[in-house]
């Protein structure tokens, strides 16, 4: 009994672990039909490839692959973590076929017969299309770039906002009651097909393309690979907050909210293309500001361009970003990003942030390494606020018109627990750039264990602010900061193509900072140091 008891459980045993290794499928999805005619009845093959993204989310398993054929693929409403037939277990590949486009968005063109003329009473080329009545507007887009929404009397109801409240072209407003958007176009003009909103509902507020939140059933959310697919979305990209996702060689564009939005979600993000986002490309919120607390995940963030934003400065929305790494975020990297031509609210970058008002310890262990910033204006190029033992080092800043190149400060003004507790700024360029106040600012009682040295400082009327006063260059060694620093331009390679790399008899040549582990290698990958000692800036030196 005992014997048969034994080979019936290993039977068992045996055949659960073949189905559990049963090899991956790759599967086709073809909105235009270019292998063969599309239908979600199909069994998902090159030649009879499935026609809808949510059939063929719902259909694949972990370890499979969905290529989505060249074509535009719009999701009518959120997809959910419980959409998901994959749970766990390995990656599910989302992909294209090499030199083919294939987007996933929610938004959806109004056509040019759709729109009608509406008077306004200063004149404003103001125009009318039929909405949705069930779901709110999130996003106005036109040719390519987000609209501001107009002002309501309540910053709550954002809904059902009168056409009165647009004041300015690039405005729109929203009225769910009568299921009607308004627009007044930048340019005056009729809107033709040049306009798109999103007015599609699902999980949380209405316009999220991809909502991974805890299922039901308790099990994890998918582990998900997006690759080579271009992302568009209403409000959020991507809400992350459980299972994983790498994104890699994607596009990523016109958000009103945040492109990716992660909560302790496992986080990969490698060669990707971000721009025209109305918050933040990339937000990030460590275990201490999620709701309730989740397990530390690590993230990396590198390889990606981060580039025109869009400074809304609407109701019910938060400043703007390209990277925000907050509410305990850590031992997180961004490394070999180029960050340029961007308007911002909060910096482009910030290590630490502001979550529930501002906490201790918003981000711990964070490194900034190998960047390049462009072009970038507005208060601040980084923040750090509330971090503890935060890197940015071996960063070039070129050609911004900012207050600030670094702000440091606390997370929440009044209280001291929220200061940056060692916060190093090393072996970086400070080059060309309009700066109104200081090269690094440090509010009064903001930083403990301050490292600041090594940068090549090259910004006319340059001057530090130090535990909220004004320091000169020249002072700084006395008070610990810059007693490595250099004051000479960095001679690059041929900045007027943007190539920053040093050229001989450049002063950043072995005058960096030995970092070790923290700055390995630099921005093309070179192992750092080439010389005696690794250069200033994000590039090692090589001989022609």
């Amino acid at each position: 009994m005992t014997s048969f008891r034994s080979t019936s459980t290993a039977t068992v045993c045996t055949l659960l672990l073949v189905a559990a290794q049963a090899p991956a499928a790759t599967y086709f999805a073809d909105v235009f039909g270019l292998g063969g005619e599309a239908a979600d009845e199909n069994p998902g093959t090159r030649e009879q490839p499935w026609l809808t993204p949510i059939h063929a989310f719902s259909a694949a398993q972990p370890g499979d692959t969905i290529v989505f054929r060249a074509g535009v693929y719009r999701l009518p409403r959120t997809f959910h973590t419980s959409d998901f037939a994959a749970a766990g277990g390995e990656p599910l590949t989302l992909t294209v076929l090499p030199g083919e486009r294939a987007t996933i968005t929610n938004l959806r063109p109004i056509a040019a017969e759709e729109w009608t003329p509406v008077p306004h009473a200063d004149g404003l080329a103001l125009f009318s299309a039929p909405a949705s009545k069930a779901f709110r507007v999130s996003n106005v887009v036109e040719d390519g770039v987000p609209l501001r929404r107009a002002p309501s009397g309540d910053p709550n109801d954002l809904q059902d906002t009168p056409p009165e409240a647009i004041t300015e072209p690039g405005q729109w407003c929203s009225n769910i009651r009568e299921g009607r958007v308004w627009v007044a176009t930048a340019d005056g003009e009729p809107p033709g097909d040049r306009i798109e909103v999103c007015d599609v509902g699902g999980f949380g507020a209405s316009g999220n393309l991809l909502a991974l939140t805890a299922r039901e059933d308790g099990l994890d959310g998918p582990n998900l690979v997006l690759d080579g697919l271009t992302i568009e979305t209403g409000f959020h990209g991507l809400l992350i907050r459980t299972g994983s996702v790498t994104v890699r060689r994607c596009e990523l564009r016109k958000s009103y909210g945040d492109l990716l939005n992660s909560a302790c979600g496992r986080l990969q993000v490698e060669d990707c293309d971000f721009h025209h986002f109305g918050e933040s490309a990339i937000d990030v919120t460590g275990p201490a500001g999620a709701t309730p607390p989740r397990p530390l995940q690590p993230t990396a963030i590198r390889g990606c361009t981060f580039r025109d934003s869009v400074l809304l400065r609407s109701p019910g929305q938060k400043g703007v970003n390209a990277v925000m790494l907050k509410g305990g975020s850590e031992a997180m990297v961004v490394e070999r990003c180029v960050f340029r031509d961007m308007e911002t609210s909060y910096g482009a970058l910030t290590l630490g942030g502001a979550t529930s008002g501002g906490l201790a310890r918003e981000g711990i262990r964070l490194i900034a390494r190998n960047n390049i910033f462009q072009r970038i204006t507005g208060p601040w190029v980084v923040l750090f606020a509330g971090s503890e033992d935060c890197v940015f080092a071996g960063n070039l800043v070129i050609g911004s018109q900012v207050r600030e190149i670094v702000h440091i400060s606390r997370a929440r003004g009044d209280d001291p627990e929220t200061l940056n507790v060692r916060p190093r700024v090393l072996s970086n360029i400070f080059f060309d750039n309009a700066i109104e106040d200081a090269i690094v600012s440090i509010a009064e009682g903001a930083a403990t264990g301050a490292q600041i040295d090594f940068n090549l400082i090259a910004d006319s009327g340059a001057r530090f602010v130090i535990d909220g006063r004004p320091v000169e260059l020249l002072d700084l060694p006395a008070l610990g900061c810059e007693a490595h620093g250099i004051g000479r331009a960095p001679l690059f390679r041929d900045a007027a193509a943007d190539d920053f790399r040093p050229a001989l008899g450049s002063p950043v040549i072995d005058a960096g900072m030995a970092l070790g582990a923290l700055v390995p290698d630099d921005f093309d990958g070179v192992a750092r140091p080439q010389g005696a000692a690794p250069d200033i800036g994000p590039f090692e030196f090589a001989a022609q």
